[in-house]
């Protein structure tokens, strides 16, 4: 699935990210400098664009993944796992019980603010909701396995970026490929889905032909400069000023 971060704080740009085709929208509050408020907004405007919606939280915390799941985000993408006492956690705080430990209440955006009977929007939250993992540390990779085989993990995620510092590595090592292939080999041993950062769709090809379900091709930050470069090249080459 074609997936982008979202860090722009405007709401028409879920809609306009939607309009060129990306599926899956990933609100960014851990690096995007955003509140919680703010989040909120992008997510509704996420959903009325019939868009896949996940938010990437700021740390493991039980009130940043339920302000984002209340908010109705699709799912949360959540930093830095590197035990699998710390993904139990996790999924524990997205599912309400049996399945976990979220706090109910049925007047939130998750309901429609109460459209959706509470029965049902429980029972649908704890089938839908989907729980991701970011391994981005040597740590976190050398416990992928354990972190895949834990109940409640739907996905997990290679942070590139982190993963190639802890590492000491240069972000195009070829070993980072290796640490990508034991994470999608941990995650298919679980039937657990994988997903990964790439900056071009040339690179994301790559990434789904080696098993990535879900691939954040850049930044939407990223892709306006791009886009905005791209044209000023063009215009200086043909204006003769360049």
């Amino acid at each position: 699935m074609p997936a982008i971060f979202v860090s722009l704080k405007d709401p028409a740009i879920p809609l306009i990210l939607g309009r060129a085709g990306f599926e899956c929208l990933v609100i960014d509050r851990e690096h995007g400098v955003m509140g919680v408020e703010t989040a909120a907004r992008l997510v509704a405007s996420a959903r009325s664009a019939a868009l896949h919606c996940i938010t990437r939280v700021p740390g493991q915390t039980r009130d940043a993944i339920q302000d984002a799941l209340e908010a109705g985000s699709h799912g949360v993408l959540v930093p830095m796992v590197e035990t699998a006492a710390q993904a139990a956690q996790v999924a524990q705080w997205c599912r309400y019980p049996p399945r976990g430990s979220r706090g109910v209440h049925p007047l939130t955006p998750a309901t429609g603010y109460g459209a959706v009977g509470l029965a049902p929007a429980i029972e649908r939250a704890n089938r839908e909701v989907l729980v991701c993992v970011q391994i981005e540390s040597v740590d976190g990779l050398n416990q992928v396995e354990a972190i895949a085989a834990t109940d409640g993990v739907d996905l997990l995620f290679l942070g590139p970026g982190d993963l190639a510092i802890s590492m000491g590595l240069r972000f195009d090592d070829p070993a980072l490929e290796a640490a990508f292939d034991r994470i999608v080999s941990a995650a298919r041993a679980h039937g657990k889905a994988v997903g990964t950062f790439v900056m071009d769709a040339q690179r994301s090809a790559r990434a789904v032909q080696r098993g990535a379900n879900l691939v954040a091709m850049g930044v939407d930050i990223a892709l306006l400069g791009q886009a905005g470069q791209s044209n000023i090249q063009t215009f200086r080459a043909q204006a003769g000023t360049a």
